[in-house]
């Protein structure tokens, strides 16, 4: 069993000693860090939208980050993302986790070539694997962390916010939180059956809620909460028992 974390903005978050390994993949490379726990435990760190957010999420290589990291013998990812709401009774700052999803987008590319698939068509119940839901939901309410329980989350390309019709459609599907980086992300993750979860930092409201939210705004909220939930992800790889 090894772990990865997926979400860190910057090498500078890693307070463990640590290399990094350009992995060169059939899609192109990533960079993975691979880093040690006090406790011994090996657990690869990757940035997801390149140093700095560099790139917008539609232009991520979702396949190389995570063939990259199933070369690396990855068994298991908790990812770090910042998104929307839009359900009126989420609060800014809060966490989620996500148990479902609705695609949007249109841009992506979806899924590995069938020679490096382990399953011919991945099958997408409990894509966010339910125990390690239940491993990161228990350190959140423990640390007593403003959580608004476990969401469906729908992404969008970007890198425009969904528009207010959109968001009416969405709420009407029963949607709570949007975003952009989560698909092709999981899917990818179940045809190389690595087992996947999210955390969720609700940063921004939907278009039509409340007043517009800004990319400061937006920035602000991630560097205030990105730090808690990557010490939620490490107490969770640090408990984690199959």
């Amino acid at each position: 069993m090894k772990f990865a974390i997926i979400g860190c903005n910057s090498e500078d978050a890693i307070s463990f000693p640590h290399e990094v390994e350009n992995v060169t993949t059939p899609y192109g490379s990533a960079r993975v860090i691979h880093a040690t726990l006090p406790d011994g435990k090996q657990v690869d760190f990757l940035t997801r939208h390149s140093i700095c957010l560099k790139e917008d999420a539609y232009e991520t290589n979702f396949r190389a980050n995570i063939y990259a990291l199933y070369m690396c013998g990855v068994t298991h990812i908790i990812s770090i993302s910042v998104m929307g709401t839009c359900d009126y009774a989420y609060n800014l700052g809060s966490f989620c986790l996500i148990s479902d999803f609705i695609d949007y987008t249109r841009l992506r590319e979806s899924s590995f070539s069938m020679e490096h698939r382990l399953v011919r068509h991945a099958g997408m119940e409990d894509v966010f694997d339910p125990h390690m839901n239940d491993v990161l939901e228990k350190i959140i309410e423990d640390q007593h962390i403003p959580y608004e329980g476990r969401s469906i989350y729908a992404c969008t390309d970007g890198p425009r916010y969904e528009t207010a019709a959109e968001v009416r459609m969405m709420r009407a599907l029963d949607v709570q939180v949007m975003g952009s980086t989560l698909v092709p992300e999981a899917p990818l993750c179940r045809e190389v059956c690595i087992k996947y979860a999210s955390i969720g930092i609700i940063a921004r409201y939907a278009t039509g809620m409340y007043r517009d939210v800004t990319d400061e705004d937006l920035l602000n909220i991630s560097a205030q909460h990105k730090g808690v939930a990557l010490d939620v992800a490490l107490k969770a790889i640090e408990a984690y028992t199959e």
